[in-house]
């Protein structure tokens, strides 16, 4: 069976470190969204267990790809043998802290339980698409989430209305190392997603966007000052918020309207232009939203 589909990036409008579980694996609470920056992928999926993976940046062509691993988690969780050819058109930067990879990772198990004579149920997907990464089952369900415990809990919110101007840095943050940071310095959780779930409803995107907070811009300030400079050049912008996303190095503002954001992106042309470490810095305007994968055939 072929499919055509694309897989979105996504946000975290807020990251709290809650503490450090025996296994190393970190408790966290996160508001979460997907963002309309997509991957997209094209699938022939069929009997027999050849799997096949390219992609248009050949570093990342490997058997180690979660595209491929999807498939063989699949196999091995459902019995099945199925082969696929993959290829990925890859838009979202890699370590960035978008989350790119498992979203193809989602769009991948979506296309296996398609083309499945027994297709899963939504709680067995996620538990698969958790075997392969803590935000694997964001991308299953899109919009605005709640995560909680080490990603596996979700709660979903009503999604925002609002547009992003993101900037992706040449430098990439390796998320253990980000972690390690954070353990190493005694700081604790500025607790910022139980203040933004206190007015989440009220669907108010200034208040929301006031309420931002990722703990671990604290933790990469420990190493590069990237993400602060960043932050600092968007904030000139009067944006509603700012900040970076998840590990980085990713770092995001918010807007009501697209106009605004379009107009602020030519500003910050010129200004990352004359910078030597940010100007070949990636950027990007895009929308909240409601869907991790769409199907396009």
């Amino acid at each position: 069976m072929r499919f055509r589909l694309k897989s979105a990036a996504k946000v975290n409008l807020t990251l709290d470190i809650l503490g450090r579980r025996a296994d190393g694996y970190h408790e966290l609470a996160s508001v979460v969204h997907t963002v309309g920056i997509w991957d997209e992928l094209e699938l022939d999926i069929h009997d027999g267990g050849e799997i096949s993976f390219t992609c248009n940046r050949t570093e990342l062509a490997g058997d180690e790809n979660l595209c491929v691993r999807a498939v063989q988690t699949w196999n091995k969780a459902t019995g099945a043998n199925f082969g696929a050819r993959i290829h990925l058109q890859k838009r979202i930067p890699t370590g960035a802290g978008l989350g790119g990879g498992s979203g193809n990772a989602a769009a991948m198990l979506l296309a296996l339980n398609r083309a499945s004579a027994s297709p899963l149920s939504g709680a067995q997907l996620h538990e698969i698409g958790a075997t392969l990464g803590a935000d694997v089952p964001l991308f299953l369900e899109g919009g605005a989430v709640l995560m909680e415990g080490i990603g596996e809990k979700l709660t979903p919110l009503e999604p925002l209305a609002g547009y992003l101007f993101v900037i992706k840095p040449e430098a990439s943050f390796a998320t253990p190392s980000i972690y390690r940071a954070w353990d190493a310095s005694g700081f604790r959780s500025q607790n910022a997603t139980p203040q933004l779930l206190e007015i989440w409803n009220r669907g108010d995107l200034s208040e929301i966007a006031g309420r931002m907070g990722n703990d671990l811009e604290r933790a990469t300030a420990q190493f590069s000052d990237l993400p602060a400079r960043l932050i600092h050049l968007l904030r000139q912008c009067e944006p509603l918020g700012a900040q970076m996303s998840g590990s980085g190095s990713a770092c995001f503002s918010v807007y009501e309207e697209p106009f605004q954001v379009h107009e602020i992106c030519k500003a910050l042309e010129t200004a990352l232009a004359k910078d030597v470490q940010l100007r070949s810095s990636q950027l990007f305007v895009a929308p909240f939203c409601e869907r991790g994968v769409e199907f396009l055939d």
